[in-house]
């Protein structure tokens, strides 16, 4: 049960196909665009079926805020597992929370460690002993380098950076393409090359 109907739910359908499991309905508004399985009105519809059928749920919102809001709605029995599309790469040793996705030709590295509701986006890498915390989003083709650690909803933007070792913390923001080489605190935006935060703290 995929909970969201947005372009992200789509993608999340993908990867979940790949990697062998079936979909049996989306929840949420779907705008009208057609969708590779049912579309039920709400979450609650989705709970009631979910819990009937006992198959597992996955909050595929975009938004980070949303998305851990509704991951934390879901009986913990009824959780996904972490899940990888059948093109990405996971070391043995990483660790996946429930309802993490791991997207399609990305690269999840030895030791690491994502928490719950997680995206690892489109071709992003997390290098070796990253952490990145619940809700984060790593988004397309963006790099955590060895031993980064990335805050709880926190985004990395699109072809990003993160130096090793450098941590981030909670609800920052990354700008696509940023280079960011010194730790940035909770709620900072940052953008540029090297990446400086707004009012000219650099990052």
């Amino acid at each position: 049960m995929i909970l969201g109907a947005g372009g992200h739910a789509v993608s999340v359908h993908d990867v979940v196909s790949s990697a062998g499991w079936q979909v049996l309905a989306f929840a949420g508004d779907a705008g009208g665009q057609s969708l590779p399985a049912p579309v039920l009105p709400g979450d609650e519809a989705a709970l009631a079926m979910a819990e009937r059928e006992r198959c597992a749920m996955i909050a595929a919102v975009g938004d980070n805020p949303l998305r851990c809001r509704v991951f934390a709605r879901l009986p913990a029995e009824l959780r996904a597992p972490g899940l990888a599309a059948r093109t990405a790469t996971v070391a043995a040793s990483a660790v996946l929370g429930a309802g993490t996705v791991v997207h399609h030709h990305a690269h999840v590295g030895p030791r690491s460690t994502l928490g719950e509701a997680v995206i690892v986006n489109t071709g992003a890498i997390v290098e070796h002993d990253c952490v990145v915390e619940t809700g984060a989003h790593v988004a397309p083709g963006a790099v955590l380098l060895g031993g980064a650690r990335i805050g709880a909803q926190t985004l990395v933007g699109s072809g990003a950076r993160v130096l090793p070792g450098v941590r981030l913390g909670r609800s920052v923001i990354v700008g696509a393409g940023a280079v960011v080489i010194r730790d940035v605190p909770d709620g900072l935006i940052v953008t540029g090359v090297p990446a400086v935060g707004r009012g000219g703290e650099g990052a």
